[in-house]
């Protein structure tokens, strides 16, 4: 037989189209597909796409790739309510099942020994899989797209898509958005290249199968409910884009459904080749589900992991050296940074009080310190009152110098002095003093780009060594407005935030990204970023693409906008502060970073940090129990012998304080210090010693949702 949903396509691109009523699968067989993805391009390469029910894309640029279109019916027949989830290939982890399913559907395909019972077992193992590791739940998709990114015609879409039960025409979005028809014309065809009425058409018609396959509601109650003039008009819109009337659709079983697309004609050395690359695929693959391949001939230096703790008070500032149990922060020394945010003049008035002991902590401190500077007079302050009493220790104490101590640095404000105003308080504090580094904060000029370029040369002529963007003080939150609808991994795109990088030529720089938000789950009020491991390492591995270093206070502020924090109101230790020590360790040897996993090797351990991958799609504390496993090994086979491994585990209840204590509970009692380090000691991640030999078989480990699994190969 041969199978109508399956094709091998090798053109070099194909127009813009609307799936519907299934899900279209592209897996790229040779070369890059670049597959324009609503209105986000995207690069797929050894890895499959999904693309949606409803979903439109463009295919730009293309060699040879395995288009299958699965049908509604497919999922339905096997007891899936397809319709009540959107699917992502960033949730399968049964990905080399996946793969070797299409391929071998492809292969009996090519090689004319398709049987209808093989088809339907090849399509209902990728059913399977989709249907229970690709899906998430249609009611927490929020919008996912970040419409503001794209202007006037992102509101547009925005428009039209709350708006599917209207007769929309070209005449009504115009006088909305007070825009020429044409215009919006050519917008939308460059923008998502199809015309509007093409857009909305497909859009409506593709939205309404749901409702038409259903069988609960007549055709006609499906063309009201979807904005359509008439029953009769639905019926031929609907057969003139689907070759089908309405009533005859519904008749269709999922062997006569596919996707339409240019028919493609293959001489002899054509199959033969792609023969032959299905083959080697098949080949390659391990059919291990979930196998993670321990390799250490790639890995490299840790790069752009500084963490800067934010210092608000002076009761915190001293909370810090004073408090052994934190001696801990400062172990990544060339990778920390203190930035005192503390108005001088407090800062004075304790500087050499022997009590609180700044001025040796400054000096033997191992950590940089970063001071904030807001106006020439804090300067004055700096340089005539607290230098000059830290010369007055040196000088007393003949063994110590300058020289020998830690990094400090000056970070300027952009907003409050001028540019020439800051130059020559650098020059005056180098007079002073050597062996200094100087910042500025350039928050405001990424809410006013304009100003920015205007600013760039002068910038670069001074030559400042970081440069710090205050997530609290941009106009919104990482320059997005709808940060909140977004998935976190969507907002850690930073799409507007580099955009502004981009164009200001200054992205060799050190740009670190300060106050980092704690924000709720995109879909569950009681759980916070904080609380959530895998998502807390996915936003440090995101953020390490575009930032130097992130901003995390050292306490929990009590303002509305909270950012991430080491320790709560009452110093007990989050979650991020346990996890702190082990973000720390992977900025000191090399690393390796997979999607969901991540190698370092360590002199005397090699360790893998294994994220669950579901809630960062999810978003939400409860997921439905699934049993999926990761397997280890190593790829060098004269590695595979006896080893003592430590195991680790953090999540919602390992780690977690507010799984000991309520955080009403928390606030409401003053808990004394001693208290406070008892509990803490008791609030660690789940550990266990075991001893495994790789070389009898594979280390096995079940992935618990919401967690972060660490696993320490001890080398010796």
């Amino acid at each position: 037989m041969k199978a109508q949903c399956l094709n091998i396509i090798s053109m070099d691109n194909y127009p813009a189209k609307r799936v519907a009523d299934g899900l279209l699968l592209i897996f790229p067989l040779k070369g890059i597909t670049e597959i324009q993805h609503f209105i986000t391009n995207i690069e797929v390469e050894n890895d499959l796409f999904i693309i949606n029910n409803s979903e439109i894309f463009t295919i730009k640029r293309n060699e040879q790739a395995i288009k299958l279109y699965i049908a509604s019916d497919w999922f339905y027949d096997r007891g899936y309510d397809f319709f009540a989830y959107q699917y992502t290939s960033n949730l399968i982890r049964s990905s080399n099942a996946l793969f070797q399913s299409i391929l071998s559907l492809a292969q009996h395909q090519l090689n004319q020994t398709l049987t209808e019972a093989l088809f339907e077992s090849y399509m209902n193992n990728i059913v399977d899989i989709i249907a229970s590791e690709a899906k998430v739940d249609i009611k927490y998709l929020k919008q996912q797209t970040d419409y503001s990114f794209y202007g006037i015609t992102g509101e547009m879409l925005d428009y039209v898509n709350n708006h599917l039960d209207k007769k929309l025409t070209l005449k009504e979005i115009a006088n909305e958005f007070f825009i020429s028809q044409s215009n919006i014309s050519t917008q939308f065809y460059n923008t998502l290249g199809m015309s509007f009425k093409t857009y909305i058409d497909t859009l409506k018609l593709s939205t309404s199968i749901s409702s038409l396959l259903k069988g609960k509601s007549t055709i006609s109650e499906v063309s009201d409910y979807y904005g359509f003039s008439s029953s009769a008009i639905y019926s031929k819109k609907f057969k003139h884009y689907f070759g089908y009337s309405p009533k005859d659709y519904r008749l269709l079983s999922k062997l006569d459904k596919s996707f339409p697309f240019t028919a493609e004609d293959y001489n002899t050395s054509t199959i033969a080749e792609i023969q032959n690359i299905i083959a080697k695929r098949l080949n390659k693959l391990n059919v291990q589900n979930n196998y993670i391949c321990i390799d250490l001939h790639h890995t490299n230096e840790s790069t752009n992991d500084t963490i800067v703790i934010q210092i608000h008070s002076i009761e915190e500032f001293h909370n810090l050296f004073a408090n052994k149990s934190m001696s801990y922060l400062f172990e990544g020394t060339q990778k920390v940074i203190v930035y005192c945010m503390i108005d001088p003049r407090k800062l004075q008035e304790t500087f050499m009080d022997e009590s609180y002991g700044f001025i040796n902590f400054v000096y033997h401190a191992n950590v940089d310190l970063a001071f904030q500077i807001t106006s020439s007079d804090d300067v004055n302050i700096y340089i005539d009152q607290i230098y000059s009493q830290y010369q007055a220790y040196l000088q007393a104490h003949p063994g110590l110098s300058d020289k020998h101590m830690h990094s400090v640095s000056y970070i300027f404000n952009v907003e409050s002095m001028s540019i020439k105003e800051i130059y020559r308080n650098i020059i005056k504090i180098q007079q002073y003093r050597e062996y200094v580094k100087f910042g500025i904060d350039i928050t405001h000029l990424f809410n006013n780009p304009e100003c920015f370029k205007l600013m760039e040369k002068q910038m670069k002529r001074i030559g400042f060594d970081y440069f710090f963007i205050d997530n609290h003080k941009l106009t919104s939150p990482y320059l997005s407005e709808d940060h909140e609808d977004l998935l976190t991994k969507q907002v850690f795109k930073f799409s507007n935030i580099k955009k502004i990088m981009n164009d200001m030529e200054l992205e060799e720089r050190a740009y670190f990204l300060l106050n980092v938000h704690n924000n709720y789950l995109l879909n569950d009020d009681n759980m916070e970023i904080i609380e959530s491991p895998p998502l807390l390492m996915g936003m440090f591995k995101q953020m390490r693409e575009y930032f130097t270093g992130v901003g995390i206070d050292l306490f929990q502020q009590q303002d509305e906008k909270i950012a991430l924090y080491l320790y709560d109101q009452k110093g007990f230790r989050s979650v991020l502060g346990n996890m702190y020590e082990r973000i720390m360790e992977k900025m000191r040897y090399e690393v390796k970073d997979f999607e969901y996993y991540t190698i370092v090797n360590q002199p005397e351990k090699i360790s893998i940090l294994v994220n669950d991958w579901r809630i960062g799609e999810s978003e939400t504390a409860e997921s439905e129990p699934q049993n999926i496993q990761i397997h280890l090994n190593f790829k060098d086979k004269a590695m595979r012998r006896p080893y003592i491994v430590f195991y680790e585990k953090i999540n919602s209840t390992f780690g977690n304080i507010n799984g000991i204590i309520a955080p009403a509970l928390r606030i409401e009692h003053t808990w004394s210090d001693e208290l406070i380090s008892k509990i803490d000691d008791y609030n660690k991640p789940h550990f266990s010693v075991m001893q495994h030999d790789f070389e009898e078989e594979h280390l096995t480990i079940d992935l618990n949702y919401n967690t972060v699994h660490i696993i320490d190969i001890y080398k010796n």
